[in-house]
């Protein structure tokens, strides 16, 4: 199946029936192209959930929408994975003379965007399309639990950014920890984890892709990679207001995301058993006593300039 279809800034549709005939499971609705491949729902319950990350994802970077040094008037940006397109739409507002392009799985993006972004229905996975050093930015934000060959998709991204052009991937780390000793070995925050620890070994898609993202990128081929790493409280116990004020949206993310999280990930299980688990670990997430935080990791690097001295033959 081709890729199908698009929604841009003059009302464009053209969408295979296919495409949104999606499957209903455990009462959750998921995707139809690609049946299976990814792992969350794309109903109103779950978009809430991507919006309200965006929202967090913007107080830990400080109010910005990614951190690579890009110029103002850059031409081309991909966002892979667009989700409900909220981080494409406002980078496509604050960059106007930009095209912003974001792709996914699921046509949940609106109608009404800005003229210059445009959302694709394409697998990120299969062989793109695009001309080779076409984009200046490509944009990668919570796709953890969905890739089986990241070597290849880096393959894919260096390829078709500009010499120059950045790479910038935002990612959680799933491994829910404290400081102080208040999220113990028994908790049901580290069993959560250790289950989808589980479900990626057995599917090959890690859920702990911001541990490993910084080498297999540099390995990729891509220079000045920097890591930043944001320790991300979850609920509202800190006492610095930002940090405060950054986990009251960590927490509301996680407890309207947290059903869809596991429902389809957690199939050696019944629901029954799924929404007893999700209940204590919400119980633990919501406790103030419960110190417990998780770090968000972004990696950005640029493509190499070709060199001016190239090497004399041998």
């Amino acid at each position: 199946m081709c890729v199908v279809v698009f929604y841009s800034s003059d009302d464009t549709k053209s969408i295979e029936s296919s495409v949104t005939e999606y499957r209903i499971e455990h009462g959750r609705q998921y995707h139809a192209y690609k049946d299976g491949t990814y792992w969350q729902p794309n109903d109103d319950r779950q978009n809430d959930n991507l919006d309200i990350s965006h929202h967090k994802f913007l107080l830990a970077l400080g109010g910005s929408l990614l951190l690579a040094p890009v110029e103002k008037n850059i031409q081309r940006v991909l966002d892979i994975g667009t989700g409900t397109g909220i981080w494409a739409i406002d980078f496509a507002d604050e960059f106007p003379n930009t095209q912003v392009i974001g792709t996914d799985l699921s046509p949940i993006q609106p109608n009404m965007v800005p003229e210059n972004c445009e959302f694709l229905i394409d697998d990120c996975r299969d062989d793109w399309t695009y001309p080779p050093d076409h984009f200046d930015l490509i944009h990668i934000r919570s796709l953890f639990g969905s890739i089986q060959d990241w070597p290849a998709l880096y393959k894919q991204v260096y390829k078709h950014l500009k010499p120059g052009g950045y790479i910038e991937q935002v990612e959680i780390s799933i491994n829910i920890r404290s400081d102080d000793g208040t999220v113990g070995t028994d908790s049901p925050l580290v069993i959560f984890r250790e289950l989808f620890e589980q479900a990626g070994d057995l599917t090959g898609c890690t859920f702990q892709i911001s541990e490993s993202m910084k080498p297999m990128i540099a390995a990729s081929g891509f220079e000045n990679v920097t890591e930043t790493v944001i320790k991300t409280p979850i609920g509202g116990w800190a006492a610095d207001p930002k940090l405060r004020e950054l986990g009251r949206w960590a927490l509301l993310g996680f407890d309207i995301g947290l059903e869809g999280y596991a429902m389809a990930t957690l199939t050696r299980w019944t629901p029954t058993e799924v929404h007893v688990l999700l209940a204590q670990v919400r119980h633990a997430a919501r406790d103030r006593r419960v110190h417990c935080y998780h770090d968000v990791k972004v990696v950005y690097a640029q493509k190499p300039f070709p060199s001016k001295h190239p090497s004399a033959p041998l």
